[in-house]
């Protein structure tokens, strides 16, 4: 007979979404294998970019983070006048996961990933989707690439740790949290450390 884990918390709470807070810099053809043909040589007819403003984005930003439904409507804005896109799709993901609409919300998130697959907050958020879908595997895959593009942020390894405890990887879920543990603030640790402390007994 399976013998049931008890946790510290019933259950442990994932850590909560990451939104794009600042302004990008424009993705390098190169980034993605192709050649910059403007590099080299031909740099002799320098191209001159012209500012754009990114009122929209900005706007949809403050009101976002004043809990404003109109918030949306400016991210929208902001796609449709081609300011910051990138980050105003991953930004309305995350909006739409926030209103359970999850369909939505990863429709939003893949479109982010899209146009720039290395994306760190698209496939952060899209794990988060994904785990309260009850899809661990896939949650998994995206934790573990937010983690490759941006090692140092230290709630992909809890959220990843609490996918494994899911997939009953208990050796995994330890590893994932003890290296959650290196990279939070110390007042973080106390659920953290009594997760681990339940996970030995059983990995």
């Amino acid at each position: 007979m399976a013998r049931v884990i008890k946790f510290p918390v019933t259950p442990p709470e994932k850590l909560g979404p990451k939104k794009v807070k600042r302004k990008r810099r424009r993705p390098d053809p190169e980034d993605y294998g192709q050649m910059n043909l403007f590099d080299g040589p031909a740099k002799e007819g320098r191209l001159v970019s012209l500012p754009q403003s990114d009122s929209f984005f900005e706007e949809a930003l403050m009101l976002d983070e004043q809990n404003d439904p109109e918030a949306e409507k400016y991210y929208l804005l902001a796609i449709q006048h081609d300011q910051s896109v990138v980050d105003a799709y991953c930004n309305l993901g995350i909006l739409k996961s926030q209103q359970n609409e999850l369909a939505k919300s990863i429709d939003y998130l893949t479109k982010c990933l899209e146009l720039n697959p290395r994306h760190f907050e698209a496939h952060y958020n899209l794990a988060n989707v994904y785990s309260d879908m009850g899809n661990f595997p896939l949650a998994k895959t995206h934790y573990e690439v937010s983690i490759n593009i941006d090692p140092d942020f230290p709630n992909s390894y809890y959220n990843l740790g609490l996918v494994l405890i899911s997939l009953k990887k208990y050796k995994e879920a330890i590893d994932a949290i003890d290296q959650y543990i290196d990279r939070s603030p110390d007042n973080d640790h106390k659920i953290a450390s009594e997760l681990i402390k339940t996970l030995k007994s059983f990995a």
